[in-house]
């Protein structure tokens, strides 16, 4: 079976399989890659600390709308200093030259949508090793693994041996369509508030009573928070771990009315994340919005928050669905959690087809 039948072949079984396409997130050589369940991927390259950064991104199917951004510095970097990058960028030591008739420039940004020109400056930088910034030797764009992060993203696009494609190109081929977006749906209405003696009573049983063998603080130091959920059950967040910027928390189902009955709530996500082997999420800086039936979590891979996992989840009345999920696996002050790169991503459906569960 020839290699692009067998390799779409693959990708068919496990869209079929799984109702969506299998989000990644890969780094090859000084690039990393990420694609969501949508085959949107985007690649950047590695690490940010030096403060110049390509990212080359792209949509799956025919209106691919693709993206190729030059940027020096960013919200971690303060005010630079220098003269604009389009006179002062280096290709191996010598001037980089570009038609930038169908670019946007500014200052110490420049960017173009325009199929033609990307193709030109892949063209003029894809066999070579660096570019460089002239007045800052230290800021310099690693081209090893562009070219490996760009066939991957043709690969999952369905554009290999295809003219759109960006690295293997060939006769016009099909391309597929994206991916249907899964729907999420919120409740019909958001919930009664709790009132005084409901709020009293539930984080009482939260910090006192609840079963949290499995919660490493002792109850003097745990945080115990309650919203309503529903008009019959409130969501009980109780901290069970606590680190120098994380804190971890258990979830529970719990009835607003006495007795009261606990059910632990379990996040499991649609796939499996890159570099791990389960599917369930901890719950790391969760905060709940009762009138958006909102969960999110931020989970800081260090204190700069240039890296880790942010998720929202949504209620739909009956269980927490996945809405978005963003992870950056590299800590180098690039950006932050707004503009991590997504493996799951949804659009709202209606509200009002999922009833409120007592």
């Amino acid at each position: 079976m020839p290699y692009r039948i067998k390799v779409s072949f693959i990708f068919m079984l496990l869209f079929s399989a799984s109702g969506h396409a299998e989000p990644l997130q890969k780094t090859f050589s000084d690039w990393q890659i990420t694609c969501n369940n949508l085959n949107y991927c985007e690649t950047r390259n590695l690490p940010g600390e030096n403060g110049l950064v390509m990212t080359v991104s792209r949509h799956a199917g025919v209106n691919d709308r693709p993206l190729l951004r030059i940027d020096y510095g960013n919200r971690y970097s303060g005010e630079l200093t220098g003269g604009p990058l389009k006179d002062n960028l280096l290709l191996d030591g010598k001037r980089l030259r570009l038609d930038l008739k169908h670019w946007t420039v500014e200052p110490h940004h420049f960017a173009t949508s325009h199929t033609i020109s990307i193709d030109e400056f892949f063209q003029q930088v894809m066999e070579a090793g660096t570019i460089q910034l002239l007045y800052r030797r230290g800021a310099t764009i690693s081209l090893r693994g562009l070219k490996a992060a760009l066939l991957l993203m043709d690969d999952v696009q369905g554009r290999v041996n295809s003219t759109s494609a960006w690295i293997k190109r060939g006769p016009e081929i099909p391309i597929p369509d994206e991916p249907v977006a899964p729907e999420v749906t919120p409740a019909r209405r958001p919930p009664l508030a709790l009132t005084r003696d409901e709020t009293t009573g539930l984080i009482d049983f939260g910090t006192w009573r609840i079963d949290t063998d499995e919660c490493s603080l002792d109850p003097q130091r745990r945080e115990v928070s309650v919203s309503p959920l529903t008009d019959e059950k409130a969501l009980l967040l109780v901290s069970c771990e606590m680190g120098a910027y994380n804190v971890i928390s258990l979830a529970y189902e719990v009835t607003r009315a006495q007795p009261y009955v606990a059910k632990g709530i379990t996040l499991t996500l649609p796939f499996t994340p890159p570099r791990q082997t389960e599917k369930q999420l901890e719950l790391i800086n969760a905060r709940f919005d009762p009138d958006r039936g909102e969960l999110v979590t931020f989970g800081k891979g260090r204190g700069l928050g240039d890296c880790g996992v942010a998720s929202r989840w949504q209620y739909n009345g009956r269980e927490f669905v996945l809405a978005e999920y963003a992870e950056e696996s590299t800590c180098d002050a690039w950006h932050g959690s707004d503009d991590w790169p997504t493996l799951w991503t949804s659009k709202n459906a209606p509200a009002g087809d999922v009833e409120m569960t007592p």
